[in-house]
């Protein structure tokens, strides 16, 4: 074999691609792994591979890997094509039940049109044979006189419909021929137009009284007043409409009154209505018309409204319920409230719990009725059906429905019957009952299987009861259990059902362990009453808590004969005082009563408990569920009376726990009650406790020692709850502890200072660091031993707790915790203790950070002891100093391919050891194990560290890990700025090694990048990398000759994978031709720049051009059906009104322009918008106008009368002088318009000159046409970007700004379909080319291109979603959190959302100074305030530079200048406004004297697009240890439009992240439009590298860019076809178009080639001559 391999030669070559291979040297440059399955030798860090066995088959690296890659993206692409498969038959079965859906509310509407269609059709046929009634109905409608003028809006709508006068049509003069009309109007409108389009809800009233009206008016009443009857209705219909919960609830109201009149009109078969037959069955006298006609019209009603809801909801509506409960008041009044009210109130209860539908329910009742006379027989009916839930669709056993049934029972033995069925059936409904239950309250399998042996026992005993008395047998449940039921049905007359059976169970079984069981039930009342019994039998008396009186009573009163059947006493809680002497020896078994009342009941007894030592209360209760949902409003004026500041801070302690989660409210009222239940030795700590602090602080006791007894133990419990793991919430903790410091200060009239010592132990708890108990013992440890007057010592001592995060388990080096050392210590020796102990606070040890890293559950075990090993034996060279001897860098080199633990520990010892020597520091412990981390893993890793953690020491140290295995490594970054830094501070350290290292972000020409490129190691940014990656594969420039991608590390890593994760990169390509457009984009901005925006506050309108209002408004209005011909024609309105003077508009008319300018300058502002209401009368548009008020806002100043879009709404800004311009709600309504009026402008060579267009080359028209939309947005979009947010303007270019994530100027950025071109014509600026994009590369591909070897760092890998999204683009990646070196003392103060713009200025102002100014406690800080964009930034800057006694820097750029000026300490006093450029990874440094007095104070003052944006700017203070603090503060004007209504900070937040995690479901959709872009391009580079291989060079030039002028402009026509993603269609197109664009091109070139030698004019010429187009690679001659 020799002294060298046999691949020391220059001849070898890959079998595949013939590629010329480097020699391999020496043996230590190739070794064998294990590949995919096969052994293989790799040669020179993997630039080409051999399989061993296989001699002379050596491959490049590409070819060797094509296989691997070829299959895994087959995979990828089938799994893709699966997923894309099932989720396409996912949204087609969405879009059939969407269209069944859309088909079954079109069928019923269409039902319900021809029901009333086919009565209209009787009507109408019938109509001669009816004329004497229609004669009666003029003579009626002449008799009332209504509201309907003749603007009423209804009228209107149906006097268009009609054909007819609006007069014509109002009830006081309409004639009988108008009325089929009418009705053919109301139809249509009802069960057609208004479906789709509904009206304003003010237009469905009028439309109920109407219909309400004729309803009266047709219906047959002689020697009845009309007007009696229609008041009564109408106030029926009235309360009815009330309860429609939104429009579509009145629409179907109005809807039913309809058919309700179809009924009265057409012929029916003359038998009375259901409840009219209840009203004749019940009522002894004969009853009138007057008293039938509301029972009647209602109960057609209630069944025009079921055929109307249909199926349409699910529930029954709420003004269904109302129609019910109007019936039944009618019902009840005709014959006496009580005869029947009992079998009422069931039927009503029925339809609200939606068992039964209001016409179900009728009917029932009816056939009821029909059987029994006795309201006792009725109601046991309803009582069953109630009970058993029977529903209409119930069956008996022969298949009859209940109904049914009663036609055909004996009225004797029917209830009976019934009794059994329904039992028997209830009984088989056991399992489903059980399945239910475990659901819903998570019940384990042991205890379903008791609970069903208990059941199973108890029907065994209903077939055979035991015998003996009546008893309840409190250990066998079975028997204790029947003979509850058994006391039922001998009270009730019907056995309990078996999901009350399986409730009571359910109640019991968890009350084992605890006694008396505190329950909170939503439980029927036979549940509740048969527990009850049982716990009194188990020894308990019991409370029954309800909502209300009226439930109380009801709940008593029902279940008294079941009480008194089983020998327990009951009453309810009704003493209107409390009565103590009364609770203490009251013998009553079961009490009812509101919550409110026995609360006020137990915290008096409680308190003499406290006071006299009477024993406490041993009573048990149930608090009904309903009780819960109240707490937000409790009262307790019984309470009140006795104690009104007990009763006012228990009202406020239950109402401020609100949580919507019921489980915790539940806990919470239970933990009061057993506060109330707790014996009084147990506050006698807390009575010395806060005596002594009310003592120390005002010198005598005021505080009521009982109430700081109760909050003690209400403390206690809640927290024990927390302890066990019930989790009461840890705000209920905060609550009671704010509640006894706001009781002491009111009570106390404490100074200022004592409530800023409140404030501050309240801080420590926001934090979680304290528990509100602990923070007790902490305030009352602090009054005891450091209290003077003004409180400044325990301010001091506070300040450095909070500043330094000191929790209750913190420890100082003698293991001592904060409150042993406030006992030991005096003041100023704790104060210097606590100083000291915290700043030299010991980093976290390896075995620490390893177990906070195991609590993350990312990383296996086997890797992390891996790295345990590794890490400790570094870490114990250096201490012991050993390291220095693990210099030999070869041997480190030649070690770094193995994974071994040995090894690895000698490569991390000697990367550590350059690392001391050249940047004068050892790598920390946490940085150590990232690296361990990153070289362990076989594919890609993402690292979160925290900022200020030392991400690029590690990012240096596993660079040169990467290029000792023979890897080129690219490092990626967010901003030149950091690249250029990092490498720079770095050079050393990689020159130690003999590592080369450039960065590609100061590359101007092509030779420097190939230099570059050459390097070991480059850094860059994702852009300057990908556009060097487009020069080397679309302009085949040799940039990166053999530079593999073979690593990549990514710092920052969620910015440049998530925020830019679709960013395309693309290289400038100006084309000749297409600088036609520049005249199109400037015609389209001489339209648009006349229009602006202005806003209202709530909307931002476009504002149109001014004219004078007459032209204003003929221009805004369709004049074809009306009899305005002309502008003056409004004018001559103008005049008839009074507006203007007569004579006017013949002045205007005769006078020139300056005349009319003149004369319409006596008109002012109220004129014109009295004007408006006058013109509504004219013409069928209603106006909305606006004025300007002092601020520059719309000031609404007249609304439009009409709320409905069958009216349309005119908008206009009135200004002085008569002058107006229109308004617009979006500048998509002008975009189609301006677009159109543009394309009628432009005529398409070749073709006959016109002098009013402007010829464009014909070649152009696809893609002028397909882009003039987006271009006309674009305009529009450019006058709404800001100069100073959006984008600045630098050496006349006009540079895009970054300013929601990174706030980078990016200078070699432009915007593309023009919208670069409108910012340049909007500043004056040259035109810079309009280019077309003709080659692109995206992150995602970019990153792809790495074959999973992606490694990253940064301080924010974002929320769980982000890291899914990542782990889904690239399936290799994982990722992991690292624990800081240091204990993160960083505090975040409460944020804060001001509504104005002053507002947030001034608190922003506030809080800079209360920060950098000294106090009382400490001294001044730094500040850094952080905004949104460089205007603001600015304003900032403005408001505090007057104010601030330090200096004030202003860093909105990125140049050297600016990083200068922030590279320099911060002292106390100073303060940096900046944008988001010192958001993310930017290191701002302050003084010790800054850290000291708290460290680095920062203000975001916006909410960031997402969490990850917010945490990095937070993360410019407390870094490596040292103290900081942060604080949002945002204003609610800054936000979008649509989210100005939030209220707090909270609410904005929520609906930032659900808009963040949007956004990711929309980059999802964006990945796949992207791939087929990608894809797309991916052919066409096919086709220019052919191009390239089969072309000559003097002809190559030519062809390319005619190609890639053809290839851009493509792309642009199939825009909307990629958007749709019309993936075959593109690439057939694409394939069959370059065909023919290069068979084109190939003969131009062919018959061009004989003027080769002449010049580019006569070129240009013969091709102008003969084929009317020049290549953009020729001049224009």
């Amino acid at each position: 074999m020799g002294n060298a391999p046999s691949e020391a030669r220059e001849d070898l070559r890959c079998v595949t691609c013939n590629k010329s291979l480097p020699p391999c040297w020496n043996f230590s440059d190739y070794v064998t792994e294990y590949i995919h399955g096969q052994y293989v030798y790799v040669f020179n860090g993997g630039e080409y591979y051999r399989g061993v066995g296989h001699d002379d088959q050596y491959q490049c690296h590409d070819c060797f890997f094509k296989p691997f890659r070829d299959a895994e993206e087959k995979r990828r692409k089938e799994e893709e094509e699966k997923k894309k498969e099932e989720e396409k038959k996912k949204e087609e079965e969405e879009k059939r039940k969407e269209e069944k859906k859309k088909q079954d509310l079109s069928q019923r509407v269409k039902e319900s049109r021809e029901r009333a269609e086919e009565q209209y059709e009787k009507q109408h046929r019938s109509r001669q044979e009816h004329q004497y009634k229609h004669d009666v109905q003029i003579y009626r409608l002449n008799e009332f006189e209504t509201d309907c003028s003749e603007k009423d809006e209804l009228l209107e709508i149906l006097s268009l419909k009609c054909n007819a006068e609006a007069s014509d049509l109002s009830l006081i003069v309409s004639e009988a021929d108008l009325l089929g009309k009418l009705l053919s109007a109301l139809d249509q409108l009802l069960f057609d137009e208004w479906i789709n389009d509904p009206p304003s809800s003010s237009t469905l009233i009028h439309a109920q009284v109407y219909i309400t009206e004729l309803c009266v008016l047709s219906a047959e009443m002689e020697e009845v007043s009309p007007e009696v009857i229609s008041n009564l209705v109408q106030s029926l219909i009235e309360t009815i409409s009330q309860s429609a919960c939104n429009i579509c609830e009145s629409l179907a109201l109005t809807q039913a009154l309809y058919l309700t009149l179809m009924h009265y009109i057409g012929e029916n078969d003359g038998s009375d209505a259901d409840a009219v037959v209840i009203a004749k069955k019940w009522t002894k006298e004969e009853l009138t018309m007057e008293q039938l006609f509301p029972v009647e019209f209602l109960s057609i009603l209630i069944s025009s409204m079921h055929s109307i809801v249909g199926t349409t909801s699910i529930c029954v509506l709420d003004m269904e319920i109302q129609s019910l409960k109007l019936l039944i008041s009618t019902l009840i009044s005709l014959n006496g409230k009580e005869t029947h009210y009992a079998s009422f109130e069931m039927i009503l209860e029925l339809v609200e719990r939606d068992q039964w539908t209001p016409m179900e329910a009728v009917n029932l009742l009816k056939e009821i009725t029909l059987k029994w006379q006795q309201d006792v027989s009725i109601a046991k009916v309803l009582k069953l059906v109630e009970v058993y839930d029977i529903s209409p669709s119930w069956m008996d056993d022969s298949g009859r429905s209940l109904i049914q049934s009663l036609d055909s029972a004996d009225a004797e033995s029917f209830y009976q019957d019934l009794l059994w069925i329904v039992k028997k059936k209830d009984e088989s409904r056991l399992d489903a009952a059980l399945a239910e239950i475990k659901i819903s309250q998570k019940l384990d399998d042991s205890t379903m299987n008791e609970i069903k042996t208990i059941i199973t026992g108890v029907f065994q005993f209903s077939e055979n009861p035991p015998k003996g008395s009546l008893k309840c047998d409190t250990e066998n449940l079975q028997n204790s259990l029947f003979q509850l039921c058994r006391a039922v049905f001998d009270a009730k007359g019907w056995w309990p059902p078996v999901k009350h059976m399986v409730q009571w169970c359910v109640l019991v079984l968890s009350g084992k362990t605890e006694l008396p069981q505190l329950v909170s039930s939503e439980e029927d009342p036979c549940v509740i009453a048969m527990f009850a019994a049982r716990q009194f039998y188990m020894g308990t008396k019991m409370d029954i808590m309800l909502k209300s009186d009226s439930d109380t009573e009801a709940q008593a009163k029902e279940w008294s004969d079941f009480y008194t059947s089983l020998g327990i006493s009951v009453r309810r809680n009704i003493r209107k005082q409390p009565d103590l002497s009364s609770m203490r020896v009251d013998d009553t078994d079961v009490i009812y009563g509101t919550l409110e009342d026995f609360l006020s009941d137990y915290f008096l007894y409680w308190k003499e408990t406290i006071e006299t030592g009477v024993p406490p209360l041993t009573r048990g209760f149930i608090i009904e569920e309903k009780c819960l949902s109240t707490l937000s409003t409790l009262h307790l004026p019984r309470l009140k009376d006795s104690d009104s500041l007990a009763a006012e801070t228990l009202q406020n302690l239950v109402r401020k726990f609100h949580t919507p989660d019921m489980e915790q409210r539940q806990r919470y009222i239970k933990a009061v009650f057993q506060t109330l239940r707790s014996k009084s030795k147990e506050g006698a700590s807390t009575e010395a406790r806060f005596t002594n602090i009310i003592k120390k602080i005002s010198g005598k006791q005021l505080l009521p020692r009982e109430m700081m007894t109760f909050f003690e133990n209400l403390l206690k419990v809640v927290t024990s709850e927390n302890e066990a793991g019930k989790s009461t919430n840890l705000a209920a903790e905060k609550w009671c502890l704010e509640s006894i410091l706001a009781s002491t200060e009111q009570m106390t009239s404490s100074s200022e200072h004592t409530a800023q010592v409140f404030q501050m132990v309240l801080d420590l708890g926001e934090q979680n660091l304290w528990s509100p108990l602990e923070l007790l013992d902490l305030l009352g440890a602090l009054i005891d031993h450091h209290y003077n007057e003004d409180c400044i010592s325990i301010m001091k001592i506070l300040h450095l707790m909070k500043t330094h995060q000191v929790s209750s388990k913190w420890t100082d080096e003698n293991n001592q915790s904060v409150l042993s050392l406030l006992k030991a210590r005096n003041t100023d020796n704790l104060i210097q203790h606590l100083e000291k102990s915290l700043k030299d606070e010991k980093i976290k040890s390896i075995e620490t950070l390893f177990d906070e890293i195991r609590e993350m559950k990312d990383i296996d075990e086997e890797r992390l002891s891996k790295s345990y090993e590794i890490v400790s034996h570094v870490k114990c060279l250096i201490e012991t100093g050993e390291i220095k001897k693990h210099t030999n860098i070869q041997k480190a080199k030649n070690l770094s391919h193995c994974m071994e633990t040995a090894d690895l520990q000698e490569v991390l010892a000697v990367l550590c050891n350059t690392v001391n020597l050249t940047m004068k520091y050892w790598p920390r412990a946490t940085q150590m194990i990232s690296w361990c981390l990153l070289a362990l893993s076989h594919t890609g890793k993402l690292l979160e560290m925290g900022t200020g953690e030392g991400k690029s020491c590690v990012i240096a140290m596993f660079a040169a890990l990467r290029v000792f295995r023979g890897e080129k490594v690219d490092v990626v970054s967010s901003s030149s700025v950091l690249c250029e830094r990092d490498a720079a501070e770095w050079e050393p350290f990689y020159s130690y090694f003999g590592i080369t290292v450039d960065t590609n972000t100061n590359k101007t020409d092509d030779e420097s990048r190939k230099e570059c490129y050459e390097k070991d190691i480059v850094y860059g940014t994702i852009e300057a990398f990908a556009a060097d990656h487009l020069r080397q594969i679309f302009e085949m420039k040799d940039v990166r000759p053999d530079r593999c991608y073979q690593c990549i590390i990514i710092d920052e890593v969620d910015s440049l994978l998530l925020d830019q994760g679709v960013q395309l990169t693309y290289l400038s390509s100006p084309m000749v031709s297409m600088e036609h457009l520049n005249t199109i984009l400037a015609m389209i901005w001489a339209y648009v720049h006349q229009y602006g925006f202005l806003s209202s506050g709530d909307q931002t309108f476009v504002q149109g051009p001014p004219a004078s209002f007459f032209k204003a408004i003929f221009d805004s209005i369709n004049t074809e059906e009306t009899k305005i011909n002309d502008p003056l024609d409004i004018l001559r309105i103008a005049e008839e009104t009074g507006t203007v003077r007569q004579g006017f508009t013949e002045d205007i008319h005769e006078g020139d322009k300056k005349d009319i300018i003149e004369k319409l300058k006596t008109l002012n502002q109220d004129a014109i918008i009295h004007f408006f209401e006058e013109m509504e009368d004219y013409v069928p548009y209603g106006f909305t106008a606006y004025t300007l008020n002092d601020d520059g806002l719309l000031n609404l100043r007249k609304l439009s009368p009409y709320n409905t879009n069958q009216i349309p709404e005119l908008k206009f800004l009135v200004l002085d002088e008569g002058l107006c311009c229109p308004l617009y709600d979006s500048e998509e309504i002008l975009t189609k318009p301006i677009a159109e009026l543009i394309s009628e402008k432009i005529q398409y060579t070749p073709c006959t000159n016109s002098n009013d267009k402007i010829s464009i080359p014909g070649f152009l028209k696809s893609l002028i046409e397909t882009k003039m939309s987006l271009w006309v947005k674009n305009a529009f979009l450019a006058k709404q970007l800001r100069e100073g947010r959006d984008y600045v303007v630098e050496k006349n270019n006009v540079c895009p700004v970054d300013f929601r994530s990174t706030g980078i100027i990016e200078r070699n950025k432009k915007w593309g379909d023009g919208l670069q071109q409108f910012v340049e014509i909007k500043h004056q600026l040259k035109l810079s080319p309009i280019s077309a994009v003709t080659n692109y590369v995206s992150n995602i591909s970019f990153f792809q291109k790495y074959q999973g070897k992606i490694y990253g760092t940064t301080g924010t890998l974002g929320s769980e979603k982000d890291i899914l999204l990542l782990q889904d683009l690239y399936p290799s990646l994982s990722a992991c959190r690292m624990p800081t070196f240091n204990r993160k003392k960083l505090y975040e103060v409460k944020g804060t959302l001001k509504t104005t713009a002053e507002d947030w200025k001034s608190e922003i102002k506030r809080a800079v100074m209360a920060e950098i100014s000294p106090n009382s406690y400490r001294k001044g800080r730094a500040a850094l305030v952080i905004c949104e964009s460089i205007n603001k930034a600015k304003e900032i800057h403005e408001e505090l530079q007057n104010s601030i006694p330090g200096k004030i820097i202003l860093y909105c750029r990125s140049d050297k200048e600016s990083l200068s000026q922030i590279e320099t300490e911060l002292d106390p006093g100073d303060v940096i406004v900046a944008t988001n450029l010192a958001g993310r990874g930017t290191d701002i440094k302050v003084s010790k004297q800054v850290n000291k007095n708290g460290g680095l104070f920062v203000i975001l003052s916006f909410l960031s697009e997402n969490t990850r944006v917010e945490l990095q700017a937070f993360g410019r203070t407390a870094r490596k240890g040292k103290p900081g603090s942060a604080q949002i503060i945002m204003c609610a004007e800054h936000l979008q439009h649509d989210c100005r209504s939030v209220t707090s900070l909270e609410e904005a937040k929520s609906t930032r992240d659900r808009l963040a995690a949007e956004t990711i479901s929309y980059m999802k959709k964006d990945v796949s439009e992207m791939k087929l872009r990608e894809e797309l391009f991916s052919e066409y580079c096919q086709t220019l590298y052919d191009i390239y291989d089969k072309t000559k060079e003097d002809e190559r030039k030519v062809i390319v860019a005619i190609m890639n002028e053809f290839w851009g402009i493509w792309l642009q026509i199939k825009s909307e076809d990629i958007e749709q993603k019309k993936k075959s269609e593109l690439q057939q197109s694409l394939k069959m178009d370059l065909s023919a664009a290069r068979q084109q091109c190939h003969i131009k070139l062919h018959r061009v080639q004989a003027f080769i030698t002449t010049s580019t004019l006569e070129i240009c010429f013969w091709m102008i001559k003969n084929f009317k187009r020049v290549p953009s690679c020729l001049k224009k001659p």
